[in-house]
């Protein structure tokens, strides 16, 4: 009989799950999200999220002391394969790896894999990795069964991120989700300074591939829950759900710590943000940009004197 999680470990999966239903993650983000905490929850070293292609197990979310995103495996060979072919959660003879199988039907899509470099899992981990792995076998099904929308319907060619359709979206979605629920959200604007004259002196290419980088900045040093879009040009914004002014002033500078260690082109180019909290029940998209971009310009001035 499975170990019953204690009541904070339930507690924790069920805020999770409800974060997931209120906000609209795609599946790559639930995946990221559910390693992350599921190495809170299990004290483990490492949480790997593998999918099955084929033969294969193939990592496409990580979290913790691992670098494996990415790394493909044979499911003859290895401890995820052994999960996902007896369709049930497995424990290494060590007690420190865990595997439990992603099963949504009579469908095993992957395996959420956690692995400890020192110490034992207790019992009741293998039950709160079973909990996690159906939060996330339900929309790998949803995905892996209907056909997908155009990358670029939603996402810039560029740097990856979502672009200016979907950032209109996702801001309606979050605004409809504030009237309703009251809940809270952030709006940051980000702008770089000095981008259109290091452009002209560097060169397009260059110009490109400094725009790359801050997508991957910006992608790595915001949360999961977090949405990062290029708008145009040299415009981004972050859209962060479930936090209040100070929480986003946080991301946004720790974002900006970044950029400016980046050093890019030389550290010609540097950023200036605006950050809103959603306050207002019926604000408008239009209403809550023009206060990000206001907050923008007076971040700009401040910087030109300082």
């Amino acid at each position: 009989m499975a170990e019953t999680p204690s009541p904070q470990r339930l507690l924790s999966i069920i805020e999770l799950q409800n974060v997931i239903a209120a906000a609209a993650f795609n599946t790559d983000e639930i995946m990221r999200l559910v390693a992350e905490r599921a190495v809170g929850l299990t004290d483990g070293g490492s949480v790997m999220v593998e999918l099955v292609e084929g033969d294969d197990v193939v990592c496409r979310a990580a979290s913790g002391a691992t670098s494996q995103l990415g790394l493909r495996r044979s499911q003859k060979s290895t401890f995820s394969g052994r999960c996902v072919t007896e369709r049930k959660p497995v424990r290494s003879p060590d007690n420190r790896q865990i595997c439990v199988p992603l099963i949504h039907g009579e469908h095993v899509v992957g395996v959420l894999a956690a692995t400890r470099t020192s110490g034992e899992f207790l019992p009741e981990d293998t039950e709160v990795l079973r909990l996690l792995a159906q939060i996330i076998a339900i929309p790998l099904h949803k995905t892996r069964s209907f056909p997908r929308p155009r990358y670029d319907n939603t996402h810039d060619a560029l740097t990856g991120l979502l672009n200016r359709r979907a950032f209109e979206e996702r801001v309606g979605v979050e605004l409809a989700r504030h009237k309703r629920y009251s809940q809270s959200f952030s709006l940051a604007l980000l702008d770089l300074d000095g981008f259109n004259t290091a452009n002209d002196r560097f060169g397009e290419a260059a110009g490109d591939e400094l725009l790359r980088t801050i997508g991957t900045i910006l992608g790595k040093h915001t949360r999961v829950m977090d949405a990062c879009f290029r708008l145009g040009g040299d415009e981004f914004a972050i859209v962060m759900p479930g936090t209040a002014f100070e929480g986003a002033r946080i991301v946004v500078e720790r974002c900006r710590t970044h950029i400016a260690e980046a050093n890019l082109l030389e550290g010609t180019v540097t950023a200036s943000v605006g950050i809103v909290e959603a306050t207002e029940a019926d604000e408008a998209l239009e209403s809550l940009a023009e206060r990000a971009d206001a907050a923008l310009r007076s971040d700009k001035a401040t910087r030109k004197t300082a």
